[in-house]
């Protein structure tokens, strides 16, 4: 397996590190990486990049911000993994707009490295959801999954996944005759229930308050109070 991963750094030095890193990880994991830096936006952006790519973007660019080119590939309909690097800490939230996976404090961690990747990980081993409908079987890698919501006897599967290559700004929702009990055994440990009807993916929680979380694509979700202390103790986990 290979992965493509695209560096946007203007310091050489932490651009070094972290390519140091990476490729150390994917040596420990028997990942193959292509790794491409580039030093400024105007480079970046007549880049060619696949709906797999995992980027790193430096917040804080030379000329401009690497958060407002986060959300330029966003509205592009690029619903991959983003990473941000920052020397200041109160940038942090500010990537949770652009749907950031997690951010990295300069310099680089190896641990914080490692914990930022496994969602990556868990993704390059194939690990999905198989959607069973009467006229087909899908796999549906987990990362690619929001929530999942009970409606009667059936459930939405809401995704992260374009209706088409031209569309790429509205998602698949697949429905399924399941119980969100039955669903909630197969599921792996991302996955949270936060309410009687809705089961989230917690990788994708940006907010979270007393009675609603808010995920990466901005819908939100009831918390009922039942289920608030292992939702708080799940999202939790992520900020460690």
């Amino acid at each position: 397996m290979t992965l493509d991963i695209i560096i946007l750094e203007d310091e050489l030095p932490y651009a070094q590190q972290l390519t140091t890193l990476l490729r150390e990880w994917g040596r420990q994991k028997n990942i193959a990486l292509s790794i491409r830096h580039y030093q400024n936006g105007v480079d970046f952006l007549a880049a060619e990049y696949e709906d797999d790519t995992l980027f790193f973007f430096d917040i804080d660019l030379m000329g401009c911000s690497g958060l407002d080119i986060a959300k330029q590939l966003r509205k592009d309909g690029f619903h991959g993994y983003i990473i941000f690097l920052t020397a200041f800490s109160e940038y942090v939230f500010d990537g949770y707009h652009v749907q950031a996976l997690d951010y990295l404090l300069k310099p680089i961690d190896r641990e914080k490295l490692g914990r930022c990747l496994q969602p990556v990980l868990k993704d390059l081993e194939g690990s999905c959801y198989v959607y069973q409908a009467k006229s087909e079987i899908i796999k549906i890698p987990y990362h690619k999954i929001m929530a999942f919501t009970s409606f009667r006897h059936y459930v939405d599967i809401i995704t992260q996944i374009p209706i088409s290559a031209s569309n790429r700004n509205i998602c698949k929702t697949y429905r399924q005759k399941i119980t969100l009990k039955a669903l909630e055994q197969r599921l792996p440990a991302e996955f949270v229930r936060c309410h009687r009807t809705v089961i989230i993916n917690i990788n994708k929680v940006m907010k979270l308050a007393a009675a609603e979380l808010t995920l990466s694509d901005h819908s939100v979700y009831p918390v009922s109070e039942s289920c608030l202390k292992s939702v708080r103790h799940a999202f939790g986990k992520l900020l460690d």
